[in-house]
């Protein structure tokens, strides 16, 4: 009988407690609705009752809120001290209770609990709880007193005074105060130059290089008087050469960057980096003058090699890339990587330099027969990876297709997808395997194996299998032939060989033979890539009008729009009318894939 009497005294403990916890739950979220409504003055019968029993900073906060929009402020301060009491260190507190004396109109007692709060922070001061305290002024959109916050976190840290600064500089940018913003970002490598990287981010997430000309020119004359009064620095003479290369002026960035390599006696990585960003923002004359830079240091430092590899593939680049190139030029360039080539030696070290130089002669000098010993002779180098070997015998299979020896060409293919059957590698091997069945008219094949390729991890890969499978699913089984479409890829074939004249003919029998044609904005499509690559920029347009102008409803017409708008952009210098067509594009095709993209174009040439 005892036994059963315990057991139930068990349960009904247990059953009680159940519904304790049961009564509190719903009592949290009916005080939670009827603030959520506004009705504080029913949210506060239930906090006042959990507030009692779990004096928590949560839910403080609640009963604090609701005794201010209810106006009871001397319930509100009489609940701050209370806390504070319990809580010395909950410095947020400090700035509730201000609020309340704020309300009452007692701004001297507000301001003298901001400064309470700030005082109070000393060395033992937890780092979080000084930027929560901040966080809470800003929040009351008190930006000088979480100023004054971080500073005194800054005076008490322990080695470190410049601790806030970021932070600090971030809410003078919030003032309008760009002085000071800078002034105190400078600071932090006045102190230590290891804050260069956090210094620039700062100056870039504050300063918008290309609309905020007055922050700009501040910044200007702050580095220039910085580095006249600090000429032992360095740090200020990189932070002045970023600034250059933030506004896109790399003649000005190089200018100071050698100076001070001279000065340091250095070896030109400062130089050398700065040659890498010209290089890929297509500012080559800069870059292949800080190449030349490198260069005339010692053949024994530590970016001789990788200097003499990428001025190379800034001349390739220059000479290659959107513009129209002599024969004598290319030449000029190949006897510069043989040069290199001589210098360096033929091994697994100089072999992107072989690449390129094979490369050179294959798709520029017409001589894909030189080209293919050359890369044979590289895949005998020592030391290669079985990577590195796959990706030569791709460029290896580019160029027999070339020789148009395709099915050659084919076995390396799929070789390298065979032994990289999951890697980007396998998957264009794969593709440009694919295209050699597309090219030799075995439709249905090359279909299959595209579209495996849809799924591929290589967005370049899966987009390009996407597009050669549609043009073959919409220009296949159309008519009683499949002659348009052999003739087509027998085309495509020739322009991949650089046969652009024989292409033409091809293109022009389609058209002549079967007029109206599914294929024609396809056709007015490859003619514009092979003006293009002519250097016939305006030949180029003139395709692209046809299509814009004439197939508005098929899938190439916002191609279309984009890429006259890019031609006028970065071949013409017309900005104007590149921007005319990016409006165009936004207004005539909003699902287009490029929509994006043609976007910030048009923001960026309107200037907005």
């Amino acid at each position: 009988m005892k036994y059963l009497a315990h057991i139930s005294l068990f349960l009904l403990l247990n059953m009680a407690s159940t519904f304790v916890l049961a009564q509190d739950e719903q009592d949290k979220r009916l005080a939670l609705t009827y603030y959520n409504q506004g009705e504080y003055d029913k949210a506060l019968m239930y906090y006042e009752r959990i507030y009692e029993a779990v004096p928590s900073y949560y839910n403080f906060t609640y009963l604090y809120n609701c005794y201010m929009e209810l106006k009871q402020y001397k319930e509100a301060e009489k609940t701050a001290k209370k806390y504070l009491r319990k809580h010395p260190d909950e410095l947020r507190v400090y700035v509730l209770l201000g609020k309340v004396y704020e309300a009452k109109g007692e701004l001297n007692k507000a301001e003298l609990q901001y400064k309470k709060a700030i005082n109070s922070i000393t060395r033992d001061t937890r780092t979080n709880k000084i930027q929560t305290l901040a966080s809470q002024f800003e929040r009351e959109g008190k930006i000088q007193f979480a100023i004054e916050t971080y500073q005194r976190g800054n005076k008490v840290a322990y080695g470190n005074p410049y601790m806030y600064n970021h932070r600090i500089a971030q809410l003078y940018n919030h003032q309008g105060k760009t002085d000071l913003m800078i002034k105190t970002l400078l600071d932090l490598v006045d102190v230590n130059e290891g804050y260069l990287m956090q210094t620039q981010s700062g100056l870039s997430n504050s300063i918008d290089f290309s609309s905020e000309p007055k922050k700009v020119e501040a910044l200007r004359k702050a580095l220039l008087r910085r580095v006249q009064e600090h000429p032992n620095k360095p740090v200020y003479t990189e932070l002045l050469a970023w600034f250059f290369m933030q506004k896109g002026d790399y003649k000005s960035a190089l200018i100071h960057l050698k100076a001070l390599d001279k000065r340091e006696k250095g070896e030109g990585r400062r130089v050398y980096n700065l040659g890498m960003a010209a290089y890929n923002n297509k500012q080559y004359d800069t870059a292949l003058e800080a190449y030349d830079y490198v260069l005339s240091l010692p053949e024994d430092g530590r970016y001789y090699r990788a200097a003499k590899n990428n001025k190379l593939k800034t001349l390739k680049a220059k000479i290659t890339e959107g513009r129209a190139y002599t024969r004598e030029e290319v030449l000029s360039l190949r006897a510069d990587y043989e040069e290199a080539l001589r210098d360096l030696g033929k091994n697994a070290y100089s072999l992107e330099l072989v690449k390129d130089l094979a490369k050179l002669n294959a798709y520029y000098l017409d001589e894909p027969e030189t080209a293919r010993l050359q890369i044979e002779e590289a895949l005998t180098f020592s030391g290669l990876s079985a990577k590195e070997k796959a990706k030569l015998k791709v460029l290896l299979a580019d160029i027999l297709v070339l020789l148009d020896n395709v099915w050659d060409a084919s076995l390396l293919y799929m070789q390298v997808e065979k032994q990289f059957k999951e890697e980007p590698i396998g998957h264009e091997a794969k593709f440009k395997n694919a295209r050699i069945y597309y090219y030799t008219g075995e439709f249905a094949w090359a279909k299959a194996q595209l579209d495996v390729l849809k799924a591929s991890t290589s967005k370049l890969i899966a987009n390009d299998a996407m597009d050669l499978s549609l043009l073959i699913t919409e220009n296949t089984g159309l008519d009683t032939t499949e002659r348009p479409m052999q003739l087509f890829a027998r085309a495509d074939l020739l322009i991949a060989q650089h046969k652009y004249d024989s292409a033409e003919l091809y293109f022009d029998s389609i058209e002549k033979e079967f007029p109206y044609h599914p294929l024609t904005d396809e056709i007015l499509w490859k003619k514009h890539e092979i003006a293009k690559s002519k250097g016939d920029i305006k030949g180029a347009i003139g395709y692209l009008e046809q299509i814009a102008l004439n197939y508005k409803e098929d899938v190439l017409a916002d191609n279309a729009l984009y890429e006259m708008a890019q031609l006028y952009e970065n071949y013409l210098d017309d900005k104007e009318t590149a921007k005319a067509y990016y409006k165009q594009l936004l207004f005539e095709y909003p699902g287009s894939l490029f929509l994006v993209e043609a976007r910030k174009k048009y923001r960026e040439l309107s200037g907005k």
